[in-house]
């Protein structure tokens, strides 16, 4: 996989073709259960839409790709949503659209090219930023040895996330670093992280 890119924040577009209605809305998500959770509330606000299509792709712990049709010709809503954002290889969002029927029927071929433009138009109104992977690491160690640690983050290029009161002499220290580091036996997790 190339460079990985998101969106720096949700945006949202609107498109008329042959009298029918597009609503498109991008989203950062970062796992499949709170696109779902972010679609079926998209889903109630346009209740009375004719059809409501989407397609996600998010790192959990592989890549995942899924999308729906909505009740459009098979492969005709779904599949070219999920193809722009490949083209753009886009990671951890969803985009929904939402149709409203004019009374015209546009063929496969006028869908396909409608539901693309609808997810190209709510994609220019954000910014598209690069994400790079991290390592999430939670250190636990004494007092005396904050400054240690602290170093041997700084040296590793990390960035330092929070620093918290563990037990009575033990702190704990959540920070980002692009390699894994081992000592201070840590907690180590993979992380996307937006770089801005």
């Amino acid at each position: 996989m190339n460079e990985l890119l998101t969106i720096q924040q949700e945006a949202s577009a609107k498109l008329n073709i042959q009298r029918s209605q597009f609503y498109s809305h991008v989203f950062e998500v970062n796992s499949v259960q709170q696109a779902k959770e972010k679609i079926k509330t998209f889903s109630k606000s346009y209740n009375n839409a004719t059809h409501v299509c989407w397609a996600l792709r998010v790192i959990e712990k592989d890549l995942i790709e899924l999308y729906s049709d909505g009740g459009e010709p098979s492969s005709s809503a779904g599949f070219p949503i999920l193809t722009v954002l490949r083209e753009n290889n886009l990671v951890n969002l969803c985009c929904v659209v939402a149709r409203y029927f004019g009374g015209v029927k546009l063929g496969i071929r006028g869908l396909i090219d409608a539901y693309s433009q609808a997810t190209r138009l709510a994609l220019k109104n954000t910014k598209i930023v690069k994400v790079v992977k991290l390592f999430e690491h939670i250190f636990v160690c004494r007092h005396d040895q904050i400054g240690e640690l602290v170093s041997m983050i700084k040296k590793h290029g990390g960035k330092i996330e929070k620093i918290e009161q563990a037990e009575q002499s033990m702190v704990t220290i959540r920070a980002l670093i692009s390699q894994r580091i081992d000592g201070f036996c840590p907690q180590v997790s993979e992380k996307l992280v937006k770089v801005l």
